[in-house]
């Protein structure tokens, strides 16, 4: 059995705050340690339940995607980071030659209160992602694309928010809630150590559902049809660099608009479009 693992570092056990998850905090070198063990923690269960093989994709974005202690993470896995990956920004891996898909270390999305560090895609650039109308999860956003691929998402990890979100809408899933939260940047937290050993019980038993036919693929329909609220305004030189893609529309003073019939595209415009407002080279992206 095959496992694809996506993890961020917000939903990380241990993570309290903003600086925890950038160079600048004082915890950020421990808080990838704690991200790498609840790595590690969910492959361990998996193992356990039966599981043979595992790709963790990388989607914290400081350090051009680069935070995993490669040293202590588990050696029989493999693992793709850094940018630029030739695909979706940070689902480049994710194929329906997997089992399973495991969210570890995710978040609540952008509005979302409370939540740790709730946001889509970017807390410092976005304002709001929508589909169809709706606020949007990076969960969900990767469930979307795993459901494309005829994969289902087995196990997320996290504080109490985003489980309980990934319960709405990906039936079966597993929530091992390592933290709750009482506010964007603090609450309950389970110490790392505890941490592992609810993660490692909850992946068993979401490879055991997998097994047992009770996780199910979700029902996606496309076109996916979303929006991003940028933070700032349309400058002119935005607006003149949204006019070299046409599958942008610009609504308003900050909204960008458009259409994909694949989630994983459409993650992809989505991302990129802050950096499309700033002028940067979104090859890099």
């Amino acid at each position: 059995m095959r496992i694809y693992i996506s993890v961020d570092m917000e939903g990380a056990s241990g993570v309290t705050r903003w600086q925890d998850v950038t160079t600048a905090g004082q915890d950020y070198q421990r808080a990838r340690s704690w991200m790498t063990a609840d790595v590690n923690a969910a492959v361990a269960g998996a193992r356990r339940a039966g599981a043979t093989e595992f790709v963790v994709e990388e989607n914290h974005g400081v350090e051009m995607l680069c935070n995993l202690v490669l040293d202590e993470l588990d050696p029989d896995v493999d693992v793709v980071r850094g940018l630029p990956r030739g695909g979706p920004t940070t689902a480049a891996a994710l194929d329906d030659s997997f089992d399973a898909m495991f969210l570890v270390a995710h978040h609540a999305k952008v509005r979302d209160y409370p939540g740790y560090c709730a946001h889509t895609i970017s807390y410092g650039e976005y304002d709001d992602v929508r589909l169809d109308g709706r606020t949007i999860s990076e969960g969900e956003i990767f469930a979307t694309i795993a459901a494309q691929n005829g994969v289902p998402t087995a196990l997320v990890t996290g504080d109490d928010v985003i489980g309980a979100e990934m319960a709405k809408i990906t039936p079966g899933i597993e929530a091992a809630v390592v933290k709750r939260a009482m506010s964007r940047t603090g609450g309950w937290i389970v110490p790392p150590k505890r941490a592992a050993d609810i993660i490692t019980e909850a992946a068993a038993r979401a490879v055991e559902n997998v097994r047992a036919g009770t996780v199910p693929v979700i029902d996606v329909s496309p076109p996916f049809r979303m929006e991003v609220d940028l933070h700032k305004p349309f400058s002119d030189d935005a607006r003149n660099a949204f006019a070299r893609f046409p599958a942008y529309e610009l609504v308003g003073d900050q909204t960008v608009r458009f259409e994909q019939d694949e989630m994983a595209l459409a993650y992809r415009m989505a991302a990129v479009a802050g950096p499309i407002a700033n002028g940067l080279n979104v090859r890099s992206y």
